[in-house]
């Protein structure tokens, strides 16, 4: 699986989640390991013309920290995510797009590499 560089923000001070905010075709969305949280990005683009679906392109993988299937173990991040305590969390994110300026750029493992 490959890392791709992502276009991302920060959400606040007391909790550190990556927010995307793909466009149409454009971009990435984020999923993660209910297991151990490991993050994951989804090219958009990828997973609407030219690969599987989502549940089946995950269903042959594991995790890549923890080794958990994630034919069963995942789920749309930051929406819901591993907190500090290892329950899962959920988040709503904001619908209006922070400022361009704001974003920052991280690399996750791409599902769809």
């Amino acid at each position: 699986m490959k890392t791709v560089q992502v276009r991302c923000w920060k959400t606040g001070p007391d909790r550190e989640l990556f927010i995307t905010y793909p466009h149409g075709d454009i971009g990435h969305q984020l999923i993660c390991c209910t297991s151990c949280g490991k993050i994951y990005s989804v090219d958009v683009a990828k997973q609407l013309y030219l690969e599987p679906d989502l549940s089946k392109q995950l269903g042959t993988m594991e995790c890549l920290q923890c080794r958990a299937s994630l034919a069963s173990n995942w789920t749309y991040y930051p929406d819901h995510y591993i907190g500090k305590n290892g329950e899962l969390e959920s988040y709503e994110r904001s619908l209006a797009i922070p400022a361009a300026e704001d974003s920052i750029i991280e690399s996750f493992p791409e599902i769809y590499s």
